[in-house]
């Protein structure tokens, strides 16, 4: 019965992502988001942490005024829990992006584009042209003419309250798939994404809710199985369900990859691309993107350390913390028509 009732939750919330009607934000968080609990929601981007009810109907009311793509759940597919007032779930999903034929005025956007990376000091000459080599290969190459649309995957989760034998949404976490390497990376941010994720921090810290037990982090960074993970406990946020709490996490991911592994790897994937059905077009522009991958990467030397987040369910059990429910992500950044493949619409 439980699963029937939130996925009529979740087609509530499909139903305005097709709408995109901004002003039937409020009238949906009403409907259905919770009263009695704090509110949270991660987005896409390392910026869009939104905690409390303003934050998020203010996310949702901007991805309806035309700031995302087209939206779209599989809720037949969902995976759904439940475990007396509280429940989860995890879904694939698809954002279809929209991209047109670029004109003058948008060529001249991207000369600014360029003149401003290639005018910054805060990283290295060989990151700035290795990172304009990867924009520039991923975004121009050969294309249909006309209006051409993409399905990106995406991963969407969430938990949910039982509220006057209804179930409200709590949290809920947005993902949009990686490309070959994740958007964000510490080793080659400049002075704009530092202050980002400086101001998010600072939003977590000001927050008044409470922070994660360190053994709790300690058992997430043992269990977790994606590289070398740490979580600070000023970074966190729990809240509180009885026997369950759901916890939100800004932390690391760090690995060691030597130059070689990069290019080899790059060399693999361009392999690969000879056993598919691709049309020779997409194959030469795949291996294009796969060496500036390469090169970008390696630019910023052979330690990568990755932004991740994470949203849980957690069960107080005697022995101290089980996880019912873990989303990873990485943020999402770069909004490019050939940096993901995807499908054609």
């Amino acid at each position: 019965m439980h699963i029937t009732e939130i996925k009529n939750t979740l087609a509530k919330l499909q139903k305005g992502y097709d709408e995109k009607n901004p002003q039937n934000a409020s009238a949906l968080m009403a409907e259905i988001f919770s009263k009695r609990h704090d509110l949270l929601t991660l987005g896409t981007s390392s910026s869009e942490v939104c905690l409390g009810r303003a934050d998020v109907e203010k996310l949702i009311h901007d991805d309806w005024d035309g700031g995302w793509g087209d939206f779209k759940i599989d809720i037949d597919g969902a995976k759904i829990e439940a475990d007396s007032d509280v429940a989860w779930f995890f879904a694939n999903c698809t954002v279809k992006y929209s991209f047109k034929d670029t004109d003058d005025a948008e060529y001249k956007s991207y000369f600014r584009f360029i003149k401003e990376i290639a005018d910054k000091h805060d990283t290295t000459p060989k990151q700035r042209l290795a990172f304009l080599n990867w924009a520039l290969g991923v975004h121009f190459h050969e294309r249909k003419p006309g209006k051409r649309e993409h399905l990106w995957p995406s991963e969407f989760s969430g938990m949910l309250i039982k509220e006057n034998d209804e179930w409200k949404i709590a949290t809920l976490h947005f993902t949009i798939a990686k490309s070959n390497y994740p958007d964000e990376r510490f080793e080659e941010f400049d002075a704009d994404y530092r202050e980002g994720h400086i101001s998010t921090k600072n939003k977590i810290l000001a927050h008044n809710g409470n922070k994660a037990d360190v053994n709790l982090l300690k058992q997430l960074e043992e269990e977790a199985e994606i590289g070398d993970l740490h979580f600070d406990q000023e970074q966190t946020l729990v809240f509180d369900a009885g026997q369950f709490v759901w916890l939100i996490a800004l932390g690391t991911e760090k690995k060691n990859i030597s130059e070689d592994e990069v290019f080899d790897n790059s060399l693999q994937e361009i392999a690969k691309l000879f056993d598919t059905d691709l049309p020779p077009g997409d194959k030469l522009f795949q291996a294009k993107r796969s060496i500036a991958y390469a090169l970008k990467e390696t630019a910023s030397g052979e330690i990568f350390t990755h932004p991740i987040r994470l949203t849980a369910v957690v069960e107080k059990i005697e022995s101290g913390y089980k996880f019912r429910h873990k989303h990873f992500s990485y943020p999402f950044y770069w909004i490019f028509e050939g940096k993901l493949d995807g499908s054609k619409v």
